[in-house]
């Protein structure tokens, strides 16, 4: 896989998964069928949400001083998506009343990180928890629907990462996923739930060593257990 810039790297997250989430507020989400493959549309560095304001949502981002020395926040994260291969969406059937994201790349490039966050409705953010370790434990291979091909292999957690959620909120998943055939581009995802709220944090890497993807990871999921 050649080389990309950092905001080229926060698109191929979004290819991890199928489903655009740009819609969320009061509606179903869509599944991971109806996909859209564009470009991801631009938000405000600082989040965005969708439906009314959540200032409770927003305190639980990331900011780039969470983060080591390099990273900026990133403006190519808006559609950024929940499942984790073709067939399986953690938001699938769900209903948010909020919705918020954030995203950081680093300036010399090979890493990025981004985080969702949602208010569900009637009792989601347990579920959402549910789907994703179903998905997880499911997708090994599965590519994804928007016509990339990519598919991960997922295993758990290095002890490391995992500890740093132990912990956190009411609920919690996570796995390391490496794409299958080139292997240079791999993720460290976790998806927690705190009372009614959902967050997925993924951290990317492009040809980077798991023990520094490992640390970066364990950084960005401290400082956000922290804030649950």
């Amino acid at each position: 896989m050649p080389r990309r810039t950092p905001a080229l790297l926060l698109a191929a997250l979004v290819t991890i998964a199928s489903g655009s989430l740009a819609g969320c507020s009061d509606d179903e989400m869509p599944p991971a069928t109806t996909a859209s493959t564009s470009t991801p549309s631009s938000t405000a560095p600082e989040g965005s949400t969708d439906g009314a304001a959540d200032e409770a949502l927003e305190a639980l981002l990331l900011d780039a001083s969470d983060l080591p020395a390099g990273f900026t926040a990133s403006d190519e994260a808006d559609d950024t998506i929940t499942s984790f291969c073709a067939t399986q969406d953690a938001a699938a059937g769900l209903q948010a009343s909020a919705r918020a994201v954030r995203a950081f790349a680093r300036d010399a490039g090979g890493a990025s990180v981004i985080q969702l966050a949602f208010r569900f409705r009637d009792g989601g953010a347990a579920t959402f928890v549910q789907q994703a370790e179903t998905a997880l434990a499911t997708c090994t291979d599965i590519p994804d629907a928007s016509g990339t091909g990519l598919a991960f292999e997922y295993e758990p957690l290095s002890p490391d990462v995992a500890a740093a959620v132990a912990a956190a909120g009411d609920s919690r998943t996570g796995r390391y996923g490496t794409s299958v055939g080139s292997g240079n581009l791999t993720v460290e995802v976790v998806v927690l739930q705190h009372d009614d709220i959902g967050i997925l944090v993924a951290v990317l890497g492009l040809s980077q060593p798991r023990t520094e993807l490992d640390a970066l990871a364990a950084t960005a999921f401290t400082a956000v257990a922290q804030r649950l």
